[in-house]
């Protein structure tokens, strides 16, 4: 609530480096800048109420994306182990697995290989944050996989994927699942031998049952 009467969100403060301490007069400086373009005190009221909601719409906004985020990756993220022959419940593979002291941050899913687990992650993100993508690509072990939406031509992160030896795998391309399925094969992954086509994919996802596309927590 006090961010909100700052015009600030959390994050935002965060990366600005102001403190706690800073409010009031950060409170100050955005009270004389709504003086400095309003003729009277109507004005000054509407125009700081429209800060302090706008900001509390973004908080509440960007939460609400991130949960529903976080729900649509780990589906996919199951959807397309599922679909080339692993199995949850047999414990081919888990998901939304939590940080420790091996991994700091969640994971979005990881596949058991002969040698241990494979690290799975999905990234939804555009060519305007790229740099979403070549993070996650600095905190994949070597042959992690990250499923992701499109990053720009010039963008680094193919490169420093190879020499890290992680996998991007374009989910735009049509055969994205297939890609899936010859890396983990490659890892001797019990998955499918024959390799599976679009149109298997499409049918297979449909014959899934609604609850393999929620969360309990959501």
């Amino acid at each position: 609530m006090r961010l909100w009467l700052i015009g600030l969100t959390k994050k935002t403060a965060t990366n600005l480096g102001i403190r706690v301490s800073d409010y009031p007069s950060v409170f100050n400086d955005v009270m004389a800048d709504i003086e400095s373009v309003t003729a009277d005190g109507q004005e000054r009221r509407e125009l700081a109420l429209l800060l302090w909601c706008g900001t509390a719409t973004l908080t509440i906004r960007g939460s609400q994306k991130s949960k529903i985020g976080k729900s649509l990756e780990v589906s996919i993220a199951r959807a397309a182990l599922t679909c080339i022959g692993l199995r949850e419940e047999r414990g081919d593979f888990r998901l939304n697995v939590e940080a420790d002291e091996e991994v700091a941050r969640e994971t979005d899913a990881e596949v058991k290989t002969p040698r241990g687990f494979v690290r799975v992650e999905v990234g939804l993100i555009g060519v305007g944050n790229s740099e979403v993508i070549g993070d996650k690509v600095g905190r994949m072990d070597r042959n992690g996989i990250i499923l992701m939406d499109m990053i720009p031509a010039k963008s680094t992160a193919y490169r420093t994927a190879e020499i890290r030896g992680v996998r991007l795998i374009q989910l735009r391309n049509n055969h994205s699942v297939e890609e899936v399925r010859q890396h983990l094969s490659g890892l001797h992954v019990p998955v499918q031998e024959e390799p599976i086509a679009p149109a298997q994919v499409e049918q297979r996802v449909l014959d899934m049952p609604l609850s393999a596309f929620k969360r309990g927590d959501l």
